[in-house]
């Protein structure tokens, strides 16, 4: 996996309407300090921008062939034979791979020669998470992204549990018990989702605090912080892959 960064992305959208700016300090006409600028493309801090951008390398990514994923617009796919080349965009991040190195370089060399590219090389760590990869495996983990949550919460000194949950406890809405701070809960929760991109083993126990988010207990926030418990115990957790079960998801992906 590879990782590409645009530099200055949003300079290269283009505009589809009249938007005026008035001059900037510094940079004003003689006689004409009443007059604006019509902008021909987009600036920073402009509401078009995001979008701007979006639709110039998207229409890009088309030109060179891509196809734009269904149900993930920022995935992007382009079949050469046997060999698939797949892309993810976040914002001005790109994330690259292909079952052929022809593909990879190719494609960077496409990049470079239409937008000014920062290349980083292998991904290592990407909105959180860590990726650690050789010839024969990949391991994806968010360590560093637990421990911060972590530290943010408090937890540092808790001792560890070896359970996501406690063995027993039964959730329900009424508790009889008073409130506790909403906005710490839903805190809590919202960490531990983001950190479901690795932890597959506390997808259910999340999946259960969560339908407590909008009412919470003094109970439910000890549930949550008995999953930060364990998380804590379990900082190495992650993704295993190794290339021959890499290789049966792309040919999935692939026929799908």
């Amino acid at each position: 996996m590879y990782h590409l960064d645009v530099k200055s992305a949003f300079l290269n959208g283009y505009l589809d309407e009249e938007v005026f700016v008035a001059q900037p300090q510094g940079f004003k006409k003689e006689g004409r300090e009443n007059h604006v600028y019509k902008l021909k493309k987009v600036l920073y801090g402009l509401k078009q921008a995001p979008w701007a951008w979006y639709s110039c390398i998207d229409g890009y990514f088309q030109n060179l062939g891509f196809t734009r994923s269904k149900s993930e617009p920022t995935l992007y796919y382009k079949h050469d034979g046997v060999d698939i080349l797949l892309i993810f965009l976040y914002v001005d991040d790109l994330i690259y791979m292909g079952t052929n190195s022809r593909l990879n370089y190719a494609f960077r060399n496409f990049m470079m020669q239409e937008f000014e590219m920062k290349i980083l090389g292998l991904m290592h760590y990407f909105l959180g998470l860590e990726v650690y990869e050789d010839d024969s495996q990949i391991f994806i983990a968010q360590t560093k992204y637990a421990n911060d949550f972590l530290h943010k919460f408090g937890m540092d000194d808790y001792i560890v549990v070896i359970t996501p949950i406690a063995y027993g406890e039964y959730l329900t809405k009424e508790y009889g018990i008073s409130a506790t701070n909403v906005h710490t809960y839903k805190s809590i929760v919202g960490s531990l989702i983001f950190l479901t991109n690795s932890r597959l083993d506390i997808c259910h126990v999340i999946l259960l605090v969560s339908r407590y988010i909008s009412a919470p207990s003094k109970i439910h926030l000890k549930v949550a912080k008995w999953i930060l418990r364990y998380v804590k115990g379990t900082l190495d957790f992650g993704i295993h892959y190794l290339m021959n079960k890499v290789a049966k998801l792309i040919r999935y992906s692939d026929s799908d």
